[in-house]
């Protein structure tokens, strides 16, 4: 795997972004398998960097709500196009959850629009519910 660093998660346990958690589960154990430096005779620092890159992705994506939000910063980071935007909020309009240390505010549907880690905003950004199409367009204060 070729520039690992700017591979998404889905993208170094070799799984759709739609993979259902068993999928994301045996990728994980297979990769592992093959990329252990144990298993590594030439001790190439690639080797080392491939498997922490695959031991990240799946803390990641193993936890249903960690998994929520990266997928909300993922859609943020790759769309950079116009939307059609349901709402317009500010960062205040975003409640904090202090366990798991991220800002949400809940969508019409139920899903949640998970803020970005990159506060405070210095320009526009649009954010996608986790559940439905709905946008969400966030202006810095």
């Amino acid at each position: 795997m070729a520039s690992q660093e700017h591979l998404s998660h889905y993208a170094v346990l070799q799984v759709p972004q739609n993979a259902t958690h068993e999928e994301i589960r045996k990728s994980y154990q297979a990769l592992v398998l093959q990329h252990h430096p144990d298993k590594q005779r030439n001790g190439n620092a690639n080797d080392s960097e491939l498997f922490m890159r695959i031991d990240e992705a799946w803390k990641i994506l193993r936890d249903e709500q960690t998994r929520r939000v990266y997928d909300a910063e993922l859609m943020q980071q790759t769309c950079r196009e116009e939307y059609f935007v349901n709402e317009v909020l500010r960062e205040v309009d975003f409640e904090m959850n202090h366990e798991e240390n991220y800002r949400y505010h809940t969508c019409r549907c139920g899903g949640y629009y998970i803020l970005p880690e990159e506060s405070p905003l210095v320009e526009s950004i649009y954010i996608s519910c986790d559940e439905c199409s709905l946008i969400v367009q966030v202006n810095p204060p």
